[in-house]
């Protein structure tokens, strides 16, 4: 016999977090041996936990498991907002237009700007992105931990979002996974698997950069501040001290890039590698001190579903630079991680 069971965690209060809670209720369920699935609400476990406590929710979670344990699979969805309280711990944005990215218009962009924090923090602009990139801003995860239909990549759309007054940065995902749940149908839950990451270490020649030296704070008296930055004769925008002292920051000019960083630490950097090859990269240096750090390398294109960079070009792509300019090396790995799982996706969008 099959029997499908709704679970429903329901917030309560203004701006509370279920996330830790979902979170907890799968663990708890799994445990027991029975299969879950997340909607697109409150399926995030690295958000900060709500005002009700996790001890309350596992003990309630674990009583379910109790009552259900021959009952297979399990759906757990979040509550829906039917009420103001619940539209409240639910950021949402106050207006959305999801339109197909037109057939044959020119490429400008691919990618979201604007929003808390931006030049224009009331308004999010997003153009040529799929369903991928919105996944991995809605449920801050690497686009490499998400799985699903070939939709995920192929279709493109421009989306402008207006966030109600006040909004902050950390309500935006949860604005992207409303967005999902009612534009796109989006259905998934979050299982471990293990994925291939990196460990930054010391290359067996040393390491090749020096502590930075102690001074002042960087000032940009000799840049300033207005218009964009001046071209270097490379090509490259040269950055102010302090914008560089804030780094890592990478920039990308004709195929080239580099990455520039003052005062850094490795970890730092491995944050910055983690990004670029879209793998979890973790410092095991053992080195605690601070670098100026500048890297050059030439990009290659990332292969079909986010696959990561490998050695290919020995003077030319990233693993080789970090060994031959920093004296720095990556080796691979597998870690374990909570990865998303998309079961079910529309291609076309809910009218706006």
């Amino acid at each position: 016999m099959k029997v499908i069971a709704d679970l429903r965690v329901i917030p309560i209060g203004v701006g509370t977090s279920v996330s830790n809670q979902v979170a907890t209720c799968e663990r708890i369920l799994s445990a027991a041996g029975l299969k879950t699935r997340l909607n697109a609400y409150g399926t995030n476990p690295r958000q900060r936990r709500g005002r009700a406590g996790a001890l309350p929710v596992a003990l309630a979670c674990a009583a379910a498991a109790v009552a259900v344990v021959a009952m297979s699979p399990l759906r757990v969805t979040a509550a829906p907002q039917s009420s103001p309280s619940a539209t409240a711990a639910t950021p949402e944005f106050e207006a959305v237009s999801v339109k197909p990215f037109p057939e044959g218009a020119v490429i400008v962009m691919s990618g979201c700007l604007g929003g808390p924090g931006s030049d224009d923090p009331g308004r999010i602009n997003c153009e040529y992105t799929t369903l991928r990139m919105l996944l991995a801003m809605a449920y801050e995860v690497k686009s490499s931990e998400i799985f699903g239909p070939t939709l995920l990549d192929s279709a493109h759309f421009n989306i402008v979002a207006k966030l109600p007054k006040g909004a902050t940065r950390v309500q935006v995902p949860a604005m992207f996974r409303n967005l999902l749940a009612e534009r796109f149908k989006l259905a998934a839950h979050h299982e471990n698997r293990a994925m291939p990451a990196y460990s930054l270490t010391v290359a067996e020649r040393g390491l090749k950069i020096k502590e930075s030296a102690p001074a002042p704070a960087p000032t940009d008296d000799a840049h300033p501040a207005a218009g964009p930055p001046p071209i270097g004769e490379d090509g490259f925008p040269i950055l102010r001290p302090s914008v560089i002292a804030s780094g890592p920051i990478v920039l990308y000019r004709q195929g080239r890039a580099r990455l520039q960083a003052g005062n850094t630490t490795l970890d730092k950097l491995a944050d910055s590698l983690s990004r670029e090859l879209d793998r979890r990269v973790t410092d095991e240096t053992g080195l605690v001190g601070r670098y100026d750090i500048t890297l050059n390398w030439t990009p290659e294109p990332a292969a079909p579903g986010g696959a990561a960079q490998e050695a290919s070009t020995p003077d030319s792509n990233l693993f080789a630079a970090l060994e031959q300019q920093l004296g720095l090396k990556l080796v691979s790995k597998k870690v374990a991680r909570y990865v998303l799982v998309v079961d079910h996706a529309e291609k076309v969008p809910a009218e706006n």
